[in-house]
């Protein structure tokens, strides 16, 4: 496959995967107009997350194996439509054991159709000295893609009222883009010569094999570590507000930029960073140590308005570390010897382990600003 075809493929596959969240995390920007819609109380709209974390671990593994039985080119089409799909059902804002089993099924048609799949994807398009830039490239386009989705999806919001009314067409616009990116990937992407060689019960044994793996889990711990970093990042905003005088609005901005600006250019650099070190493993140590370093400064900085532009600076740096690690640490698999023949089931154990997180940490962080 030529370079310039290697990038369409990565564009084609980011287009859908930076809207593909976008329905499952919808209370996380319409938290509100969202309540109001469905008519439910705090308890139930934590519970949307819940439903939806407990099928997307559920559905990890066996995604991997799928993705190593079938080739991606025909996976990752079904998980973008049927998310598009459910999404019109949410649209018309049913009842909520209705709107908990849609969650649940964003849990599987993004999890088992489309999460691992985008990784294997990503691990075909690069050659093995250039795995990291491929991996940093795609966080950064998939950042940007879901910048732009987020901001039109804004304006349809704002075009009709920003009440459920709002909400609704936001929802559709994010389904018809699901649907679109679906058939856009079924059709222009390209299938790898290295595909579709594996039969079911082939992929089997490939998982079960790389289930047995200690480097495998050991890749899946950096994944779970550096993804517990990234949780934590939600809460400095919030820090620069309380603790040294920021105002919301400045606040806001700042961590618009955080989340999304920094994104776009700090994960293809770690990327690129990675690959020119030889090895993503050894970049991952010391950024991950970088990371920490900048975070303990918050220990001996006094916090105050006079301090404000040094608590902004580290928070940038930390932010800049979390981006090169999250473009980087999904790409460890070529270099500890993995085929690409199992890359699915890699990527499913990754993802399980990775993101375990999201069961519980925030609990945690939430308990320890409480308690100190």
């Amino acid at each position: 496959m030529s370079t310039g075809k290697r990038y369409f493929n990565l564009m084609v596959i980011c287009l859908g995967a930076g809207a593909i969240f976008k329905l499952a995390y919808l209370r996380d920007v319409y938290y509100t107009p969202l309540q109001e819609a469905l008519g439910v109380s705090n308890t139930q709209m934590g519970l949307l997350i819940t439903f939806f974390a407990i099928t997307q671990m559920i559905a990890y593994l066996p995604g991997g194996w799928l993705v190593d039985y079938i080739p991606v080119k025909y996976v990752m089409p079904v998980g973008l439509i049927t998310t598009g799909l459910l999404g019109f059902w949410e649209a018309t804002y049913p009842s909520f054991t209705c709107i908990l089993i849609i969650q649940m099924g964003y849990g599987i048609t993004i999890t088992l159709f489309f999460w691992d799949a985008m990784i294997k994807a990503t691990r075909m398009l690069a050659d093995e000295g250039g795995q990291g830039k491929m991996f940093g490239l795609q966080e950064g386009l998939r950042g940007l893609c879901a910048t732009l989705v987020s901001f039109i999806g804004l304006y349809f919001f704002n075009g009709f009222g920003e009440g459920p009314e709002g909400l609704q067409k936001t929802i559709i616009f994010y389904s018809v883009w699901l649907v679109a990116a679906g058939i856009l990937t079924f059709f222009l992407m390209d299938k790898d010569e290295v595909e579709g060689k594996v039969d079911a019960r082939g992929a089997l044994q490939g998982m079960i094999g790389v289930l047995k793996m200690p480097k495998v889990w050991l890749a899946a711990a950096i994944v779970f570590f550096g993804y517990s970093f990234y949780n934590g990042l939600s809460f400095m905003s919030p820090m620069l507000i309380e603790q040294f005088g920021m105002s919301e609005t400045v606040a806001s901005g700042i961590s618009i930029v955080r989340q999304y600006g920094i994104a776009i250019f700090a994960a293809p650099l770690g990327g690129i960073i990675a690959d020119k070190m030889g090895s993503r493993v050894r970049f991952l140590r010391v950024i991950m140590i970088f990371g920490a370093a900048a975070t303990a400064v918050f220990l001996v900085v006094p916090y105050g308005n006079s301090t404000v532009v040094i608590g902004i600076a580290v928070m940038i740096m930390i932010a800049i570390a979390i981006f090169m690690m999250r473009g980087t640490y999904y790409s460890t698999s070529s270099e500890l010897g993995v085929s690409v023949a199992t890359a699915g089931a890699v990527a499913g154990v990754m993802s399980l382990l990775g993101n375990m997180p999201d069961f519980y940490i925030f609990t945690v962080y939430g308990n320890m600003l409480d308690r100190f």
